[in-house]
């Protein structure tokens, strides 16, 4: 990395979850540019148009540069002391349960620790939330339940390495456009099938192989369907369930019930 140069910094795109490294140079009159990380395991360079854009959120242009308290602008001193005030004064008057976060999905891990810190540390109340719950909840349910904790079994390169991926209800092209660049590239050189699963018909449905267009609220008639053909064709692998898994007899029993 001695080529880099000296103010360029290395740090994550924000937008999806993906997690592509970026590299920002930061300019003598302050402007930044960016481009992908050559080294970063996720992207290895490439950048869509919304991670090549970062360097123009930078600038003061669209942004809120002051504070306002009912429609006049304030100082930050102002400002921030009037919302500790009344946070002081609501938590006084009716205890630290009282008051919450809700913070963006856009934030870094060191940025969640620290509110994590005030609220939980400081204040004293579990009351912090994040949108990022509204589109990984049942996410973290389902690993919770199939894995014991919340964790992705896989990583990219699995993906890479798969004869068939099935995206669920997943606009991959347009959400995650760095890993559907890696499938696409997967799909050229060795041939993987990707199966959209998703009532609407959307860019990653055009380029699969397979669209199940199925009516909303049909996904679990559609898996334990799935289950229940893949048992009475003998086309499960008996061994590795065994060894990786807990409960597939019930499984199978549910879904052909």
């Amino acid at each position: 990395m001695a080529d880099r140069p000296a103010a360029e910094v290395r740090t994550t795109c924000p937008y999806c979850g993906v997690g592509c490294g970026v590299l920002a140079e930061v300019a003598a009159d302050g402007a930044v540019s960016v481009r992908g990380d050559p080294d970063h395991p996720a992207n290895y360079g490439r950048l869509c148009s919304k991670g090549s854009a970062l360097g123009e959120t930078m600038g003061p242009n669209g942004r809120v540069l002051a504070p306002e308290i009912g429609r006049r602008q304030a100082s930050w001193d102002e400002a921030l002391d009037l919302v500790a005030k009344r946070f002081a004064d609501t938590i006084a008057a009716h205890g630290p349960d009282s008051v919450a976060f809700y913070v963006s999905g856009q934030l870094l891990t060191e940025d969640y620790y620290v509110a994590n810190k005030l609220m939980k540390g400081f204040i004293g109340s579990g009351n912090i939330d994040t949108n990022s719950r509204l589109c990984m909840a049942s996410s973290v349910a389902g690993h919770r339940r199939a894995f014991g904790e919340d964790v992705v079994p896989g990583t990219y390169a699995d993906f890479e390495a798969a004869d068939l991926v099935v995206l669920t209800g997943s606009n991959t092209a347009w959400c995650h456009p760095i890993l559907y660049q890696r499938l696409m590239a997967a799909r050229r050189e060795r041939g993987t099938k990707i199966v959209v699963i998703d009532p609407r018909r959307t860019a990653t449905a055009d380029e699969c192989d397979l669209h199940l267009a199925i009516d909303p609220g049909t996904d679990v008639l559609l898996f334990n369907g799935v289950l229940a053909h893949l048992a009475r064709a003998d086309a499960i692998d008996q061994n590795y369930v065994a060894a990786a898994t807990s409960g597939l007899a019930d499984a199978v029993a549910a879904a052909i019930a």
